[in-house]
C-alpha cells in the first residue's frame, strides 16, 4: 500500500521563539520512505534522529518574532503487510548484539521485582520462546481491559500497573506491558510507536484515513530466534473485545495479531525514557507519538485536539 500523510500546524505564540520535535515516518523491513517534503516559515528545519534508538524526528525552529508559526510536512510511505514465520517451535537463544537494548529496563519498562515475579508466574512451564510469547499473550488479552478515559493513548507506566492491580488503559498501556513482561522472561521486545493511516479489513475501528489527527497507536514487537522481530498487539485485541464486536470479529482479531500485522497502519519508531536529536532541555521523553515542544525551556503540548494542529492521510495505492 501506498500512503501519503500530512502535517499541518499553525500556532500562535506571540513573543515567543518556539522548538518542534515532529515524528515521522521510518524505514523498515515493512515499511519504505519514498518522499518527504516541508515548508513554512521556519528559521531551521532538518531531519534528524537520536543516537540510542535511531528515531527519526523533523526538527523546526521559530525565532520569537514570528506570531504564527506554521509548517506543512508530507510523507509518502510505502507499508507492507507482516506474517512471522511461526510454524516451527521456536528455541531459546542467543540475543544478536544489536538486540540487547530491547532485553534493558527504562523508567518505564521495569524488568525486576514484581514485574520479574509476574513474568515468571504467567511463563511456568513454557519451554520454548514462542511457547513464553503466547502465554504473555494470552494472560494480558485475558487480565487487562481498555479504559476509555485514560487520556490519549496512556502513560505506560508497567510498575504502577501491576503494584496497584489497576490493569486498565490504552495501546501503550497494554502493549508496554507486553514488552515489560517479555523482558523480564527473557524476550528481547519493543513497542512500535506510530498512527493508523487507512482502513482496516479486520475491524472498522482498527484504521482511518482522512483527519488521522488522533489515530496514533502503540504496538509492540518480540524477537524470536529463527523469526526475527514478531508483531504482536494484545492491545487492539483488548480493544475490540472491550468494545463488544461480533465474537468472531474478536476471534479473529486475536488470531491475527500474534504474529502479524496489517499495511494501514505506520510506523514512527520505537524509542522510550530518551533523548530527542537536538535534545530537549526537559528530562527524557516517554515516548515518541506526537510532536514535542519547547519554548525558553519550557514544555509546549502540541497533541490532539490542539488548535492549529493536524493529520490528515489519503491513500495513494493499495494492495
Amino acid at each position: 500500500m501506498k500512503v501519503e500523510i500530512s502535517y499541518r500546524i499553525s500556532l500562535r505564540t506571540p513573543g515567543e521563539g518556539l522548538t518542534l520535535w515532529i515524528p515521522v515516518p521510518a524505514n523498515t523491513s515493512y515499511q519504505g520512505v519514498l518522499s518527504r517534503r516541508h515548508e513554512g516559515n521556519a528559521a531551521q528545519a532538518g531531519f534528524y534522529s537520536d543516537s540510542v534508538y535511531g528515531a527519526p524526528a523533523l526538527s523546526v525552529r521559530w525565532d520569537g518574532a514570528v506570531a504564527v508559526k506554521t509548517l506543512s510536512a508530507t510523507f509518502e510511505v510505502e507499508t507492507h503487510e507482516r506474517r512471522a514465520p511461526l510454524t516451527h517451535t521456536v528455541e531459546m537463544g542467543e540475543v544478536p548484539p544489536e538486540v540487547q537494548t530491547f532485553l534493558a529496563p527504562t523508567a518505564h519498562i521495569p524488568t525486576d521485582g514484581i514485574v520479574r515475579d509476574r513474568a515468571e508466574r504467567i511463563a511456568a512451564g513454557a519451554k520454548t520462546a514462542i511457547e513464553k510469547l503466547r502465554a504473555i499473550y494470552d494472560w494480558i488479552i485475558e487480565n487487562t481491559h481498555r479504559d476509555f478515559q485514560v487520556a490519549w493513548c496512556g502513560l505506560g507506566d508497567v510498575k504502577t500497573m501491576l503494584e496497584g492491580g489497576n490493569l486498565r488503559g490504552k495501546c501503550v498501556d497494554i502493549n508496554s506491558l507486553l514488552v515489560a513482561l517479555a523482558r523480564a522472561a527473557g524476550l528481547p521486545a519493543r513497542e512500535v510507536f506510530g498512527i493508523r493511516a487507512a482502513e482496516s479489513r479486520l475491524g472498522p475501528t482498527l484504521g482511518r484515513s482522512g483527519d488521522i489527527t488522533n489515530a496514533q497507536h502503540c504496538k509492540g514487537e518480540v524477537y524470536l530466534p529463527g523469526a526475527g522481530w514478531v508483531p504482536v498487539d494484545p492491545a487492539d485485541v483488548v480493544k475490540v473485545t472491550n468494545e463488544k464486536q461480533p465474537g468472531e470479529v474478536i476471534a479473529k482479531v486475536r488470531d491475527y495479531f500474534f504474529g502479524a500485522a496489517e499495511d494501514n497502519w505506520i510506523a514512527f519508531n520505537h524509542a522510550r525514557d530518551f533523548a530527542l536529536n537536538p535534545p530537549q532541555a526537559g528530562g527524557p521523553l516517554n515516548y515518541f507519538m506526537c510532536p514535542y515542544g519547547e519554548s525558553d525551556g519550557q514544555r509546549v503540548g502540541v497533541k490532539p485536539g490542539n488548535p492549529g494542529y493536524t493529520i490528515f492521510s489519503r491513500v495513494l495505492e493499495r494492495a
